[in-house]
C-alpha cells in the first residue's frame, strides 16, 4: 500500500529574495512571501491530509500558519546546514571561500561553510522519509511544509540522482511551490513537480517551452491505446481543452501533432489567444505498432512475452513488435523541440501533444532510464510541463501541472 506525500516549500523570504543563503538561518516571510503562503492555502483548500508536517525553522512554520494548516513541527525537515556560510550571497560565499565554492561547482563532496555537505544532508532527509514511511498508515495523505534543498533531495534519491552532485538538470524548487509523490516501501513516483502557479512565479524565460498532453479523448475512456491511432476527444475532452485555454498564460506561437485529440485540444488554446495552431508530425504520440487499439488486457494476453519484457523485465523494445521504443520516442521530441527552439529562439513555444511521448521527452531529460520508468508519473490529460534549454542542455522547470 501506498502513501500520498504533498511536499510544498517555504514562502518568500526577504533573504532569498537578496539572493543570502539561509540554511538554518531564522528568517521570516516577505510581504510578497506572506501572500504567497496564503494563496497556498487557497490551492491547498478542501484536500484533506491525514498527517500535516513542517520544518521546525520559521519560515517554513510561518508558511504553514497562513496557509491556514496545523502542521507538527519536525526539525528532521530542515534546510541543509550551511555553517559559516550562512547569511552570506553566493558571491560573498566564492570570494571568502574560492577553493569550497569551485569544488562544490564541481560536484565534489564539500561540507558547506565547515557543516552538512550534500550527501550528508541527503542522508538526513532519507532518513526522515523512511521514519515518515514506518510510522503513516497506508493510504494517507501527507503534507510536508519545508526547504527546496529538502524536496530536491527527495527527488534525487526517487528519481536516482544520487552521486551526480547538485547539477541535477531540474529548475530549482519555487517559494510555496507543491510537489507531489506516491510513495511504498519498494517505489517512488513523482506525480507532479514545482507547482507554483499560485504563487505568481516570476514570468518563463524565453528558452522555456511549454509541453501539454491532450485532452481526454474517446480512446482514453474506453482504455485503448490510440499511439498513431486517430480518435476525437471526449465530451468532457472538450470541456477540458476549453478549461486549459481559458486558464494557461498566452505564448508565442503553438504546435501540435496532428493527431486530432491533440489538435483538437491545441486548437481550442490558439482560438482563445488568437494564435495559430501549427502541425508537426514528429510530436505524434509513441508507435504502439500491433498493440494499437487494443486494451492493456488485450495486449498482456495476446502478447505476453513482450508484455513481460517491457513491463516487467525493463527491456525496452519497440512496442508491438514494428512500432518505436521508448528511448526512441524520447530522442525524436528532443530533436523536434530544439529544432523548432533554434527557429524561433526569442519566443516562447508551446508543444500539444501526447501522454508517452512529452513522459519519454522528460525522462531523457532527467536521464531516467526505461528501467526506472515507475520512478515518473504518466502526465494527465492537459497536464501541463515546462522545460528550459540551456547552454548545460535541457532542463525540467516542472512537471504535470494539474488543468485548474
Amino acid at each position: 500500500m501506498s502513501i500520498e506525500v504533498t511536499f510544498v516549500r517555504h514562502g518568500e523570504t526577504d533573504a532569498n529574495a537578496d539572493g543570502v543563503w539561509q540554511g538554518h538561518g531564522e528568517h521570516l516571510l516577505s510581504a510578497r512571501g506572506e501572500e504567497q503562503a496564503r494563496a497556498l492555502g487557497r490551492r491547498l483548500a478542501g484536500k484533506e491530509f491525514d498527517v500535516v508536517l513542517a520544518s521546525d525553522l520559521a519560515r517554513t512554520l510561518q508558511t504553514a500558519e497562513l496557509a491556514g494548516l496545523n502542521a507538527t513541527p519536525d526539525p528532521a525537515w530542515r534546510e541543509i546546514d550551511i555553517g559559516r556560510w550562512q547569511g552570506l550571497t553566493r558571491a560573498e560565499v566564492h570570494e571568502l571561500f574560492p577553493d569550497e565554492s569551485i569544488a562544490l561547482r564541481e560536484g565534489k563532496p564539500v561540507r558547506m561553510g565547515g557543516a552538512e555537505s550534500w550527501d550528508d544532508f541527503s542522508a538526513r532527509v532519507a532518513i526522515a522519509l523512511r521514519d515518515l514511511m514506518a510510522r503513516t498508515p497506508a493510504g494517507s495523505r501527507v503534507l510536508v511544509v519545508t526547504h527546496g534543498g529538502s524536496v530536491h533531495s527527495v527527488l534525487g534519491s526517487g528519481l536516482r540522482f544520487t552521486g551526480r552532485g547538485r547539477t541535477w538538470p531540474l529548475e530549482r524548487v519555487r517559494n510555496a511551490s507543491v510537489t507531489e509523490v506516491i510513495l511504498t516501501p519498494e517505489r517512488f513516483h513523482l506525480q507532479s513537480y514545482n507547482d507554483a502557479r499560485h504563487a505568481s512565479p516570476a514570468p518563463g524565460a524565453t528558452d522555456t517551452m511549454t509541453l501539454v498532453r491532450h485532452a481526454e479523448s474517446a480512446a482514453n475512456v474506453s482504455g485503448k491505446w490510440h499511439g498513431r491511432t486517430d480518435g476525437p476527444l471526449s465530451d468532457r475532452g472538450l470541456e477540458q481543452a476549453d478549461r486549459f485555454a481559458g486558464s494557461h498564460p498566452r505564448v508565442d506561437r503553438v504546435f501540435t501533432s496532428p493527431l486530432q485529440r491533440a489538435r483538437g485540444t491545441a486548437e481550442a488554446f490558439a482560438r482563445q489567444h488568437s494564435l495559430t495552431a501549427c502541425h508537426e508530425p514528429d510530436l505524434m504520440e509513441i508507435d504502439f505498432g500491433a498493440w494499437e487499439g487494443m486494451t492493456t488486457s488485450e495486449i498482456e494476453e495476446n502478447f505476453p512475452e513482450e508484455w513481460m519484457s517491457v513491463f516487467e523485465n525493463g527491456v525496452d523494445l519497440p512496442r508491438g513488435g514494428v512500432g518505436e521504443s521508448f528511448a526512441d520516442a524520447g530522442r525524436r521530441m528532443e530533436r523536434i523541440v530544439t529544432a523548432l527552439h533554434r527557429e524561433h529562439p526569442d519566443e516562447h513555444l508551446a508543444f500539444f501533444g501526447h501522454g508517452g511521448a512529452i513522459w519519454a521527452l522528460v525522462a531523457r531529460v532527467i536521464g531516467l532510464s526505461w528501467q526506472g520508468y515507475r520512478s515518473l508519473g504518466l502526465p494527465s490529460n492537459t497536464g501541463a510541463t515546462h522545460v528550459q534549454l540551456t547552454a548545460d542542455g535541457p532542463r525540467l522547470v516542472d512537471y504535470n501541472l494539474p488543468l485548474r
